[in-house]
């Protein structure tokens, strides 16, 4: 298999929908995201939302399978921001589409999702310049192939090009990909409903 590795488009968000679809089936984050027609155009008008705001400073790089059976369809991506000193902020909506569809229950998204991981975020960043991590993701079919491993190195380049530190909440799962590129769990920030806080320190660029 050819993958190829670039900056995402409008052309290329659907896409990301189905990246999204594929890697997040688990019944919990379901809960969160419904896969349905409505929770999809969502997610689809978050991703519109982000490209065409300059100012989150949000970055889409994905992975596309180039080969003849993949005929360049995006298998894997990942979705980070670039903040500056100060400029983080925990309201969700900062970064996603505003307005919840039907299918999408507020208390569900807020209590049991985003105000845990954006209070254990807070906890461990300040308000000190990062970059934050926010999604990454691989078709069910593609994973076990090193693409996760791929756009984490692009993510970490990144940051290390501006000797910044680089938090994520990783899942379990992932834990073990994210510390072989130097991210470790801050156990003592950790919300009970959230995933691992986990933080990659800068590096000077002599090291």
């Amino acid at each position: 298999m050819t993958f190829t590795l670039r900056l995402a488009t409008e052309a290329d968000i659907d896409g990301l929908v189905a990246v999204w679809n594929s890697a997040f089936w688990q019944p919990g984050v379901q809960a969160v995201f419904p896969d349905t027609p409505t929770g999809r155009e969502w997610r689809r008008k978050s991703f519109e939302r982000s490209m065409n705001t300059p100012s989150q400073h949000c970055t889409h790089m994905i992975l596309t399978d180039d080969s003849e059976e993949g005929k360049g369809k995006v298998v894997a991506f990942g979705r980070w921001f670039r903040y500056a000193e100060g400029e983080f902020e925990t309201d969700w909506r900062t970064r996603w589409e505003p307005v919840l569809v039907e299918d999408m229950k507020i208390e569900i998204l807020e209590e049991g999702f985003f105000d845990p991981m954006a209070k254990q975020h807070k906890a461990v960043m300040g308000g000190r310049a990062h970059y934050f991590l926010e999604v990454l993701a691989t078709v069910t079919e593609y994973q076990k192939k090193g693409l996760g491993s791929r756009i984490l190195e692009c993510v970490c380049q990144n940051a290390d090009r501006e000797e910044l530190e680089l938090y994520l909440d990783g899942a379990k799962a992932a834990q073990p990909l994210y510390e072989k590129f130097g991210f470790v769990e801050q156990v003592d920030k950790r919300e009970l409903k959230a995933a691992a806080p986990m933080l990659r320190l800068a590096k000077k660029k002599d090291e």
